[in-house]
C-alpha cells in the first residue's frame, strides 16, 4: 500500500470515527465526554491522513542565505584571534540585503 492509499484510508477512517461518535455517541448522555474524545480524535486521524495523502514534506527548514562576511560560521579573525562576527552578530545567517559579494 503506498502512501497515498494509507493517508487515504486514515483519513476516512478519521471521518468514520468522528461521524459514528457524532451521531451515535453524543446523544447519549453517559457517553457524551468519551464522545467529545472520540470526536477529537477522529478530527486528528482525518487531519493526519489527509496531510500524508496529499504529501505533506515532513522538513520544516526554512532556507536561509549565510552571512557573506564570515560565509555563515558566526566568527572572524580579529586581532586578537576569533571574534564574532559584527555583520550576523555570530548566528551566521545573511541579512535580508546581504548578496553574495566578499569582505572588503
Amino acid at each position: 500500500m503506498d502512501r497515498t492509499a494509507r493517508g487515504a484510508a486514515a483519513a476516512l477512517v478519521g471521518a468514520i470515527v468522528f461521524l459514528v461518535s457524532l451521531f451515535f455517541l453524543l446523544p447519549v448522555p453517559i457517553l457524551y465526554v468519551p464522545s467529545l474524545l472520540l470526536m477529537f480524535i477522529g478530527v486528528v486521524i482525518f487531519g493526519v491522513g489527509s496531510a500524508v495523502a496529499k504529501g505533506f514534506d515532513k522538513n520544516l527548514d526554512e532556507v536561509t542565505i549565510q552571512c557573506y562576511f564570515c560565509k555563515g560560521s558566526g566568527r572572524i579573525d580579529g586581532i586578537n584571534g576569533k571574534e564574532v562576527c559584527p555583520r550576523c552578530g555570530g548566528s551566521g545567517v545573511g541579512r535580508s540585503d546581504d548578496v553574495a559579494k566578499p569582505p572588503s
